[in-house]
């Protein structure tokens, strides 16, 4: 009974695979995706970055100001 029921998902699982070739739609689609997470992460690290050199400024003011 139960060996009759896997059988009948499987079935049911394999029902719904369509393998094609990739369309211009979907490729495109994939492209901009993944330009988009790489904008994402260039920007993530740009605005690190440029924290980084404020506050590296700000500290290197406050030295200066503190020496003289």
């Amino acid at each position: 009974m139960a060996e009759q029921q896997t059988t009948a998902q499987t079935h049911e699982h394999h029902h719904h695979h369509h393998h094609h070739k990739p369309d211009a739609a979907s490729l495109f689609k994939r492209r901009s995706l993944a330009s988009l997470e790489r904008r994402k992460t260039i920007e993530k690290v740009l605005k690190i970055a440029l924290i980084t050199i404020a506050v590296l400024l700000a500290i290197a003011t406050v030295i200066v100001y503190k020496v003289n």
